[in-house]
């Protein structure tokens, strides 16, 4: 085969590759899902899983403006869902913290002196939201950013460890 078709079927398999933005892979008892942004649907990904939880959602997350979460991890709690927020303490003065803590959302600052780096949400104990993408809308519309979907119990169970040894070390 000439080099120059090898390189240019390379080439298009990588750039393929790079522009699927969803994949959906598929292991014993599991499924992740992947998207990416900017422009890539994981704000509305977010609010579906949200707006789609039974029985609990609880979060770690360093930064988080979008409104439309919010208005989903509200209507959720009204519902009956069982909705616990732990957001980087820099993040106590924005409007999301008291827009949920007004909702009656128990929404607690992490004390680490240094930063909770945390994009988490446990949905429900069987779907992990994580990723790289914290819920800002320059995370949606400008940076690169990924966020993982993954349903696995087990995984969700490491997670929820790890949120429940933050949520006791931080502050109300």
């Amino acid at each position: 085969m000439d080099r120059r078709l090898l390189a240019a079927v390379f080439i298009i398999g990588i750039l393929s590759g790079a522009i699927i933005t969803v994949a959906y892979y598929k292991t014993k008892g599991s499924m992740v899902q992947v998207y990416f942004s900017p422009d890539g649907g994981c704000e509305q990904v977010i609010t579906h899983y949200i707006s789609h939880a039974r029985s609990s959602i609880h979060i770690l997350m360093f930064s988080f403006t979008l409104d439309s979460i919010v208005d989903a991890l509200i209507a959720s709690h009204r519902r009956g869902v069982e909705v616990k927020v732990v957001l980087e303490t820099e993040q106590i003065l924005s409007d999301i913290y008291w827009k949920l803590k007004n909702a009656g959302i128990e929404v607690r600052n992490d004390t680490n002196p240094s930063f909770m780096h945390d994009k988490i949400a446990i949905i429900d104990g069987e779907i992990v939201l994580t990723g790289s993408y914290n819920w800002t809308k320059t995370a949606e519309h400008a940076n690169n950013e990924n966020l993982v979907v993954i349903r696995d119990v087990g995984i969700a169970a490491r997670y929820e460890m790890e949120f429940q040894r933050i949520w006791r070390q931080s502050a109300g």
